[in-house]
């Protein structure tokens, strides 16, 4: 009965240091997306898009280097490929959620509300 509460607390206390790493992870990412050339957009990710993103960092082990690896495949990538393709414009706001029939995150840019599914990873 110690050792459950032990674990339970342990859990607890990493699920908060991952949320917090997430947190960071963002905002730092923000800030690489504006001191781009093209970068003048924003970006908002749900709370159900967050939940994914600490569900793939914690699927195997409670790991802040998997939390990264996860935002970068489903967050970084799609951006970058969608402002390659100039489907983000100068002033964006991108609502990044969760999509809930599939293992991704949908794109939809706010002001034109016209919504981005990255292509499928093969």
């Amino acid at each position: 009965m110690i050792a459950a509460a032990m674990k339970q607390q342990l859990d607890a206390s990493t699920q908060n240091h991952l949320e917090s790493v997430l947190a960071k992870e963002l905002d730092q990412l923000q800030q690489r997306v504006a001191e781009t050339a093209k970068g003048e957009f924003f970006f908002y990710v749900t709370d159900s898009a967050k939940q994914l993103l600490l569900a793939k960092a914690t699927e195997q082990h409670y790991d802040a280097r998997r939390l990264k690896l996860a935002i970068e495949r489903l967050i970084v990538y799609p951006l970058a490929n969608l402002l390659a393709t100039d489907r983000i414009q100068v002033g964006d706001l991108i609502r990044i959620d969760r999509d809930h029939d599939q293992p991704r995150l949908n794109f939809r840019r706010e002001v034109g509300a016209a919504t981005f599914a990255p292509p499928p990873r093969t």
